[in-house]
């Protein structure tokens, strides 16, 4: 391969990584008003479908968003809502929203894009309609998960 071919390449290589967030840096944003409604959830027995061999757990609940942005004020970028793994089963997270952040879907060890532009205000918040759904290995009577946004600036 000749020496052009592989700078084209490697400058291809890395233009797809920080394009896809892989070289991003994010910086955590401060939720803490954030809310669920009701303040906990409990997890049911997913409905038997026909031809279906494993079931799984499922709990709707409602969230109240609001994210302290005030520090990237004036600032464009990325906000992910992230879900890290822990030790207990995978959890997936659906979602709807009011229209101010996007909708989504996560599992356990991902982040999702819920906004992207000009960080407009000193709060981003919205109100999201989440179903979470967990395989039958579901062990515990109570978990916390422990969802946080994060800020990846353009």
């Amino acid at each position: 391969m000749n020496q052009r071919r592989a700078w084209s390449l490697c400058m291809a290589l890395a233009w797809a990584l920080g394009a896809s967030g892989a070289a991003a840096n994010p910086f955590p944003l401060d939720d803490s008003q954030s809310h669920t409604v009701p303040p906990t959830a409990q997890m049911q027995w997913r409905p038997i479908a026909p031809g279906q061999a494993d079931t799984g757990m499922e709990a709707w609940v409602r969230v109240n968003i609001r994210i302290a942005t005030q520090a990237w004020k004036g600032r464009s970028g990325r906000v992910y809502m992230v879900l890290p793994r822990d030790q207990s089963s995978t959890i997936e997270a659906v979602w709807t929203t009011q229209g101010r952040l996007l909708p989504g879907r996560l599992a356990s060890g991902e982040r999702s894009l819920v906004f992207a532009g000009v960080i407009a205000a000193d709060t981003l918040e919205d109100q999201l309609l989440v179903r979470l759904r967990s395989p039958a290995d579901w062990q515990s009577a109570s978990r916390r998960l422990n969802f946080h946004f994060e800020f990846d600036t353009d």
